[in-house]
């Protein structure tokens, strides 16, 4: 079980496409579709779903496009670029802190060094922590100070032709904007302006050109985290949601952010620049907007204990709420605190139906009669009960039980109704006497005291859970998110099992995007000459080249070891919904409830066997010959006796009413009632009796040495288990009222018995002989049964471990597959089937239990089945046969095996034959051969069929059938594999780690509005991706699908000699046309035309000169 994927930054494109594809809520626009692109719309619904955060498209536009670099029109968008800037807004933040902000820069390096940046530091109290430190230092793979290094150099080799940092100018800001294509932001002055502002430069008007601070590694640092600095990186190892990091207080902020004290320490603000202190406090950390009303806004714990809307920013544009959502109900995306709690309220839910409701609408008619029309009416009674039982209680129960689960909710309010909920549910239908009985729900049940116990036990259990976990979320209300976050002890007893998976993601986002960069940055260095400094076109070469290689992908035991390790959560980012593990939980316990019921079952039925044919009596019956006379017709008996005085003893001596064609043959017969003197024919009060003999009494009889058996029998006297009655004997009434049943050695001693005997016809001889043969030789023996039962459940034991084993590394590879591109998201048609009636994943939980309890059983009968037909002497020389024939025909495949290897090896060459005469001889050959032999292969290929879809019908997880089987028009035969993946790109859409870092930002720029992410900010960022990803400006440059990507990277391949020759045929013109001007004007103008065609002139001629430059480098 494993793949092949792609592998390096060729799978961070696909996996980049793949979130964009699931990000994106509407396919009815091609283009818009498969250019990757993220609009208002998109971000709208996606803060709805994930947080229930009210929020208009304008808002979104004006509030969090603006920023990241989607800008404010109505058709703006975050493209790719874009999204991959704003995902490593917080790798880059990480590269300062406040005090290397307010630092001088000669403790780190001069001006004109290009030295490491300082790294954000470490809490000390976290240092403290080894898990903390190890999983903190677990992502740092990276080395981003050398990354940004040689990014700055390729910016400006690119802009400039040097690498050397130069000061930063609007010149030099529209160069390198020149450089990478960016046309329309050459001609915004602002934005220019802007971005050297965040340099602390003092290009603040456009009478200023900037050139205060030089463009090195430490400036490039700061213009890519200036409007960032309020990420609080902390929160990356805290069990908190990323709701609760953006708006509760962060620790010692005190209802501030302590980013802020960079703000508010003009003096202390990097002066090295030699800028003004007033200028680098406004600039340092971005400009704020006048109107920025949302910046700073937190919620406190209790606020969100409501069920209305609360408010969560007050913005220029609008106040900005979040929605009660019933989190505890939600398990797309499981907004819960601990998953535990989610999968035990469902089996909770299952056990409550089973034993409460099951059945309870099939107590009711609708309409008397046996016609089709009741039927129908009944059947569809029945199930509208169980719908609305179902419906109804289901939501009620997971309400009120999973109540104080609620990852958002803090209130002893919802603990109170979860405690109360296990009384009502739980514990009040276990005691007798408040157990009642009602039309539809019932408490009150008539069964076996096994029964009784078996679920007893399970509610004893179930409410023991449920109150543990009321109790632990009683505990979390006394204390705050952040205080249960620092103390080892309350996270480990009070963060769920989901909470916890919060953080893993937010540790598997950071080491996704360090691997991305990381994959990016080894294309820059892969094969780069000693000395060489522009490796953009190199990392364009270097991606063609891997673009189609493969890695195989984690194996099965690759899957489970990352699992139990926590790689699965803490690398991939791989989140499993609550209800797919309480399917998977669900395939162990039927595995062991399946094998319990079938080992009873089957233990039942072999006692019951041998009983039945080859027991001993547990009923004891005797009777007197003395007390009996037979009947004769012309002198012949018709094979039985009549006796009176028949004795039956013992508490089994069980009787069924006699059937009115035997009482009418024997009514007649029937000895007189000893007490009355009458003939008894009434049907009421007349019985038979199946397999039991009564022995004849006497002396010198022994017990056994003549039997007789029971056929029918009225009771006319009964005391305590004895009965006395008058019965009809020697007839089986079961096996065609078979008469003559009389065995015994003695039997030709006793005079009566041997004179019917005697009188037996020699057919009736014959069919006694036959039918003694045939039951020695069709009764199998108990071995083989109890053989049949045990590989029987051996292999349904398999079956569902397989099934349960199976489920996740089926699941992950899914995923990856989805995220790899070996299954097609962006530009797949096939991809918007997932997109639609999302409502159907309510099958997955039903179809991965009850499917498991399906294979297993029909894994156990087959097998069983099988199993007893091997070992009967019926079928086994029949079977023998056909295994005789499997082992000639194997021998014979073996044979041509053989030959078809030699022949092959030398004769072919992939197509080609190297004989042609050969070939064309040994392929008639075989070719005739097949024809019989085929034959087998057809019954073989049935046979397998049968068994794989046996062992897929509980194998939601993965499509059985190719995609172009079993669909006729819009019927599909077999659905549920694509529910099941419908299921997984939801919990995906959600939950994936670049997804939730964006969200993570959306929220930010909620609660900060302008003050975090400005717009100069991300074209800095963006800028810094063009470089070290200049792959991804395919998503910038061109939306059709159809351009192949080799044309794309060509198109991508930047030639400086190209675009400054451009430039300089642009001035050259100028000059023409100045010098033209000049011959029309009069002298003195001539002279000052002249000299500015002149510095024309000179310019153009320094750009060739760096256009010669990048040539030679280009050449070398």
């Amino acid at each position: 079980m494993s793949f092949e994927r792609p592998i390096g930054a060729a799978a961070d494109v696909k996996e980049l496409e793949y979130i964009a594809a699931l990000i994106q809520t509407t396919d009815s626009d091609k283009e818009g579709f498969v250019d990757a692109s993220i609009d208002a719309r998109d971000i709208k619904y996606h803060l709805r779903s994930r947080y229930g955060i009210r929020i208009s498209k304008e808002q979104v536009r004006k509030i969090i496009l603006s920023g990241l670099g989607g800008g404010e029109s109505e058709d703006d968008c975050l493209d790719l670029c874009e999204v991959v800037a704003a995902l490593m807004i917080p790798c880059l933040r990480k590269l300062v802190t406040d005090d290397w902000i307010k630092s001088d820069s000669s403790e780190s390096f001069n001006e004109e060094s290009d030295g490491p940046v300082s790294v954000v530091k470490s809490n000390p109290e976290e240092e403290s922590d080894d898990e903390q430190v190890k999983d903190r230092l677990f992502h740092e793979l990276v080395s981003t100070e050398e990354i940004l290094r040689d990014v700055l150099s390729n910016i400006l080799l690119l802009a400039t032709g040097s690498p050397k940092p130069q000061p930063l100018t609007k010149e030099l800001v529209r160069k390198i904007f020149a450089a990478f294509d960016e046309n329309s932001l050459v001609e915004n002055d602002e934005l220019v302006s802007e971005m050297i502002a965040a340099a602390g430069g003092d290009a603040l008007s456009e009478d200023t050109e900037g050139g205060a601070v030089l463009f090195n590694t430490k400036t490039f640092a700061r213009v890519l985290t200036s409007d960032i600095m309020l990420y609080d990186p902390s929160v990356e190892n805290r069990y908190t949601s990323n709701f609760v990091d953006a708006f509760s207080p962060a620790p010692n902020e005190g209802g501030q952010n302590t980013s802020i004290t960079a703000r508010n320490s003009s003096n202390e603000i990097d002066m090295s620049e030699g800028i003004d202190a007033q200028d680098a406090k406004k600039n340092a950390l971005g400009t704020v907007g006048d109107g920025a009303k949302v910046a700073f806004n937190t919620i406190k714990d209790d606020a969100l204990s409501g069920l209305g809307e609360t408010v969560i920013a007050d913005t220029e544009y609008g106040k900005i709420t979040k929605e009660f959502t019933f989190s505890t109900l939600d398990f797309t995306l499981d907004n819960q605190r601990s998953r535990f709690h989610v999968v035990s309220v469902w089996f909770g839910f299952i056990a409550f139906y089973l034993r409460y409701f099951y059945k309870q609408g099939n107590e009711h008619s609708v309409c008397s009669g046996d016609g089709f029309g009741c039927q129908v009416g009944q059947s569809v009674f029945n199930w509208t009960i169980v719908m609305l039982l179902l419906c109804i209680t289901g939501v009620i129960y997971f309400a009120v039980l999973g109540s104080g689960n609620d990852v958002y909710r803090r209130s002893f309010l919802d603990v109170f109704i979860g405690v109360a909920a296990v009384f009502v549910f739980i514990i009040f239908p276990l005691i007798p006497e408040l157990q009642f009985r009602t039309p539809l729900v019932s408490t009150d049940f008539e069964d076996s005291d096994l029964i009784r116990t078996f679920y007893l036990v399970i509610f004893i259990m179930l409410a023991t859970t449920y109150m543990y976990f009321q109790c632990t979320s009683a505990i979390r209300v006394l204390f705050s998110d952040e205080t249960i976050s620092r103390s080892k002890i309350l996270s480990r007893a009070l963060v769920g099992s989901i909470t916890r998976d919060e953080r893993d993601f937010k540790q598997a986002a950071i080491f996704k995007v360090n691997r991305m960069m990381g994959n990016a940055y080894k294309l820059h260095q892969q094969d780069r000459p000693i000395g060489s400094t522009n490796t953009h076109d190199l990392a364009l070469l270097n991606y063609n080249k891997i673009s189609g290689k493969t890695e195989p992908a984690a194996d099965f035991y690759g899957i489970w070891k990352s699992f139990f390790n926590k790689d699965l959560s803490r690398k991939e980012g791989i989140w499993i919904q609550s209800r797919v593990w309480a399917g998977m939980i669900s395939q162990l316990l039927f595995t062991i409830v399946v094998v319990i019921i079938f080992g009873y079952f089957f233990s039942s039925l072999i006692d019951s066997y041998e009983s039945t044919f080859f027991g001993e009596q547990i009923c004891n019956a005797s009777f007197d010959v003395a007390n009996c006379t037979a009947p004769g017709f012309n002198g012949i008996n018709p094979g039985f006796i009549a006796c009176t005085e028949v004795i039956l003893e013992g508490s089994e001596c069980n009787s069924s009413p006699v059937e009115l064609g035997v009482l009418e043959a024997l009514c007649e017969f029937i000895p007189l009632n000893p007490l009355t003197n009458q003939t008894v024919c009434d049907s009421t009060r007349v019985f038979s009796f199946e397999e039991i003999f009564a022995t004849v009494t006497g002396e010198n009889i022994q017990q056994g040495d003549c039997q007789a058996q029971v056929t029918v029998c009225f009771t006319y006297a009964f005391d305590d288990n004895v009965q006395r009655a008058a019965c009809v004997l020697g007839i089986n009434p079961s096996v065609l009222s078979l008469p003559y049943r009389f065995e015994g050695p003695m039997c030709k001693n006793i005079s009566l018995i041997s004179d019917v005997l005697d009188s037996k016809p020699i057919f009736f001889r014959q069919a006694e002989e036959l039918f003694n043969d045939l039951s020695d030789t069709i009764l199998p023996d108990r071995w083989m049964l109890e053989f049949a039962a045990i590989v029987g459940l051996i292999v349904g034991v398999i079956v569902g471990l397989s099934i349960f084993v199976h489920y996740l590394p089926s699941t992950v590879y899914t995923i990856l597959k989805f995220r790899c591109g070996v299954l097609g998201s962006l530009r797949d048609p096939g991809f918007k089937k997932y997109r639609s009636n999302l409502v159907d994943v309510v099958y997955i939980l039903g179809l991965i239990m009850w499917g498991t309890g399906a294979s297993i059983l029909l894994a156990v009968v087959v097998v069983a089945g099988v199993s007893f037909l091997i070992v009967w002497e019926v079928t086994r020389k029949f079977l023998l046969d056909i295994i005789a024939i499997l082992i000639g025909v194997i021998s014979t495949i073996a044979l041509r095996s053989i030959l078809v290897a030699i022949v092959g090896k030398t004769n072919y060459t992939a197509f080609y034959r190297k004989r042609p005469w050969v070939g064309n001889i040994s392929g008639v050959a075989l070719e005739c051969w097949h024809l019989a032999l085929t034959v087998y292969y057809t019954f073989v290929r049935v046979v397998l069929l049968l068994i794989s879809a046996l062992l897929y019908a509980a194998r939601v997880d993965k499509p059985f059938m190719a995609d172009d089987v079993g669909t006729f028009g819009s019927v599909d035969l077999d659905k549920y594999p694509t529910i099941y993946r419908k299921g997984l790109l939801s919990a995906e859409a959600h939950r994936h780690p670049y997804i939730e870092r964006l969200g993570f930002l959306y929220l930010l720029k909620i609660k900060h509005g302008s003050n975090f992410a400005t717009t100069s900010g991300s074209v800095w960022r963006l800028l810094f991706v063009f470089s070290l990803m200049p792959w991804l400006r395919k998503y910038r440059i061109a939306n059709d699908d159809d351009l192949p990507e080799g044309l794309l990277l060509q198109k991508l391949a930047i030639k400086s000699d190209t675009k400054y020759e451009q430039i300089i045929l642009q001035q050259q013109q100028e000059i023409r046309m100045l010098r033209e001007e000049n011959r029309e004007l009069g002298e003195g103008d001539d002279s000052k035309n002249n000299n500015k065609a002149d510095e024309l002139d000179d310019e153009g001629s320094q750009h060739s000169k760096n256009v010669a430059v990048i040539i030679g480098e280009d050449d070398e």
